[in-house]
């Protein structure tokens, strides 16, 4: 047992030597996974638009890019960790964008939400300059990300997600891989933000409903924990929305809208009518007009308090 774990411990030792990484991104998501990266011993290069938030990074040993062009050329596998598809877009082919700069058989490692049509275009792009491109959107929260603790969707290549899994297993828990398709793993990333957003909206009238019930909240809350007893970020969430706990933000309410309109776009491209979601859109856009944007995300519930004629 102890020959094969020293065996394996020197296989991952050389991989740390032999692969450069670089990471586009470094926001809350971002931040965190380039951190257990980091920690994982590779050779790194960061670069963002804001030089601040390379800082970090630098103290610890990193190459700080001073444009995508210089990290991508003096890396093998490039992960980005950005805002939406425009975002994206706009990296890969940008006059010295991702895209531009690629040599042969690079690999870049999309963490973004985005709609599975744009990965799948993402691939070809790359594919057409001999390099691969994986969707690998990821679930959890920043503390998630920082711990490592993240769930991946991985799709594309094979031989690609075999060649970066050590990486990946630096800021993940679990993956699942969803095929060769890159846009399966984004679509399985929309099913599981859907869910989440819509139970959210449920919460959010319970507790309103129980409210005007005049029902101990506590109560309430110990009811509703013992049902979501086998999900801790529902669990988090029901305590934040019983307790109009919305400024310790994991998820803000701004990136909830723009998750809310990545539905509603795949979905109906899909010939489906999200009839769920239109009324947590509806509250999403209603909570940001009323000064809610930086607030996290579950507190869309506020608005069904505010229908409900409770006071703010």
């Amino acid at each position: 047992m102890v020959h094969t774990e020293n065996i394996q411990s020197k296989v991952d030792n050389m991989h740390k030597k032999t692969i450069r990484v670089g990471f586009i991104g470094l926001g809350k998501m971002g931040s965190g996974i380039c951190a257990n990266i980091q920690r994982a011993g590779y050779d790194l290069t960061v670069y963002n638009r804001t030089l601040a938030k390379t800082q970090p990074f630098a103290e610890k040993g990193a190459k700080v890019a001073s444009s995508i062009k210089e990290l991508v050329a003096q890396t093998d596998v490039i992960f980005s960790s950005l805002l939406d598809d425009k975002s994206v877009l706009d990296l890969c082919h940008g006059e010295e964008g991702i895209l531009a700069s690629l040599t042969e058989n690079k690999i870049h490692v999309g963490l973004t939400t985005i709609q599975p049509a744009t990965a799948d275009a993402l691939k070809s792009a790359h594919q057409q300059q001999g390099c691969h491109y994986i969707a690998a959107p990821v679930v959890g929260r920043p503390d998630a990300a920082a711990a490592g603790q993240l769930i991946t969707f991985l799709a594309g290549d094979l031989e690609a997600i075999e060649r970066i899994q050590p990486i990946i297993n630096s800021y993940t828990v679990k993956q699942v891989s969803v095929g060769e398709t890159a846009r399966s793993a984004n679509a399985m990333k929309i099913c599981v933000n859907y869910m989440a957003m819509t139970q959210l909206v449920m919460l959010g009238e319970i507790f309103t409903y129980a409210e005007k019930s005049e029902l101990d909240k506590a109560k309430v809350l110990t009811i509703t924990k013992m049902f979501f007893s086998d999900n801790q970020a529902m669990r988090d969430y029901a305590e934040k929305i019983a307790n109009r706990d919305f400024d310790t933000v994991g998820f803000d309410l701004s990136a909830g809208l723009k998750d809310a309109l990545i539905f509603e776009t795949a979905f109906t491209a899909s010939g489906v009518k999200p009839s769920t979601i239109l009324g947590a859109k509806d509250n999403l856009i209603a909570a940001n007009q009323n000064g809610l944007g930086d607030k996290d995300w579950s507190a869309l519930t506020e608005v069904s308090r505010m229908l409900a004629g409770l006071k703010a």
